[in-house]
C-alpha cells in the first residue's frame, strides 16, 4: 500500500495550491491559524485541550499554543477548565461564526478535514482523490464532494472512516470504491465515466498522478501490486 500523505503539515515547506478553493484558504490565513481554526469551526461539537491538538496538527507546541490563546481572546474560541486540563471549542455563538465555518468548508479546511479522516483507511488505500466541481475549483454551495478511492478496501470501510466529515462538513460527500483491477478493466474498457474523471482536474489525498499514469497506462501491471 502507498502511504498516505497529509498534506500541509506545518512541519512542510509552504506550496501554494493551484485548486482556486484551496488557494482562497491560504491567502486569506496563516499556515498553523488555517489548521487551527478548521479544526474548531467544522468540528464545532468536539473540544481539544492542548497537547491533543497540537499532536493531531502536527505543529510545533508555541505556535499553536499562540494561535489558540489570540483566538479565544478574540472569542473565537471558548475557554473551559476539565479538571487539571484547559479545553478549547469553537465558540458558536460568535458574531463571525457562521461565516468562519462557511469559508473553511468551502476552501481549504475541508481538504484537510477529510484526509485526516482517511487515515483510519491507509492500509487499504493506495489511492484517493477529490474530483468534480470542488476540484475544478467551480463549487458552490450545495456543490457536493466527489470521492473516488482506490484499493483493497470496501464501500462502508470508506464510509465508516469519513462518518465525522459527512457529519461535520457543510456539503455532501459522493464516495465511489474501486479495486485497481476493476480502475484497469474499466480504462481498458473505455468506460466514458471513468475516463471524464481521469481527464479531470483531481486533489490526490493518497497517491499521486504518477502513481495513477503508471495504474492506468495498458501493459504496466507489473507495477498493480502496489496498490
Amino acid at each position: 500500500m502507498l502511504k498516505l500523505d497529509i498534506p500541509g503539515k506545518c512541519t512542510d515547506i509552504p506550496n501554494m495550491s493551484n485548486n482556486p478553493n484551496e488557494l482562497l484558504g491560504e491567502c486569506l490565513f496563516g499556515k498553523v491559524r488555517r489548521k487551527v481554526l478548521a479544526t474548531f469551526v467544522l468540528n464545532p461539537e468536539r473540544t481539544f485541550y492542548l497537547l491533543e491538538l497540537i499532536r493531531l496538527l502536527d505543529c510545533g507546541r508555541g505556535a499553536v499554543q499562540r494561535e489558540v490563546a489570540r483566538l479565544a481572546q478574540a472569542g473565537i474560541l471558548y475557554r473551559t477548565r476539565v479538571g487539571n486540563q484547559v479545553h478549547y471549542s469553537a465558540d458558536t455563538e460568535n458574531l463571525i461564526f457562521q461565516e468562519l465555518r462557511s469559508i473553511f468548508s468551502k476552501t481549504t479546511g475541508l481538504i484537510d478535514l477529510l484526509t485526516a479522516d482517511l487515515k483510519c483507511c491507509r492500509d487499504t488505500v493506495g489511492m484517493a482523490f477529490i474530483y468534480g466541481d470542488y476540484a475544478r475549483g467551480t463549487a458552490v454551495d450545495n456543490s457536493p464532494v466527489n470521492l473516488l478511492v482506490v484499493g483493497d478496501t470496501s464501500m462502508d470501510a470508506v464510509k465508516e472512516c469519513t462518518a465525522a466529515f459527512a457529519r461535520s462538513a457543510a456539503r455532501k460527500l459522493h464516495i465511489t470504491v474501486l479495486p485497481a483491477s476493476e480502475l484497469m478493466r474499466r480504462v481498458s474498457g473505455s468506460d466514458r465515466r471513468i475516463q471524464e474523471i481521469l481527464s479531470d482536474r483531481k486533489i490526490f489525498l493518497a497517491g499521486g498522478q504518477r502513481e495513477l499514469q503508471v495504474l492506468t497506462t495498458p501493459g504496466d501491471d507489473l507495477f498493480a501490486g502496489i496498490f
